[in-house]
């Protein structure tokens, strides 16, 4: 099943409404229902990506506050990340 993904820009930058529509309204065959099935997911994937890539890009400017709290917010988790690799390594070195 294919769809056609429809975007309209409000007035409001942070609303994007989205319309995806079926182009056929064909029923598969059993032998293709399977092929059909994981085309749909797929298009249903991209087109929600497609949308959450149209949300960031719309997002307004953060303030200087925000900016800093996210880049500390990233960083003490990727320390965090790392101090849990090296505690595991350590661990398999030693059985």
């Amino acid at each position: 099943m294919n769809h056609v993904l429809t975007t309209v820009h409000t007035s409001n930058p942070s609303t994007v409404h989205v319309t995806i529509t079926p182009t056929s309204a064909s029923t598969p065959t059993p032998t293709s229902a399977v092929q059909a099935s994981l085309l749909h997911r797929i298009e249903l994937r991209v087109a929600l990506w497609l949308l959450m890539r149209s949300a960031r890009r719309q997002e307004p400017e953060l303030d200087h506050a925000e900016q800093h709290r996210r880049r500390r917010n990233s960083s003490e988790r990727a320390r965090r990340e790392q101090d849990a690799l090296r505690a595991w390594c350590a661990q398999c070195m030693h059985h």
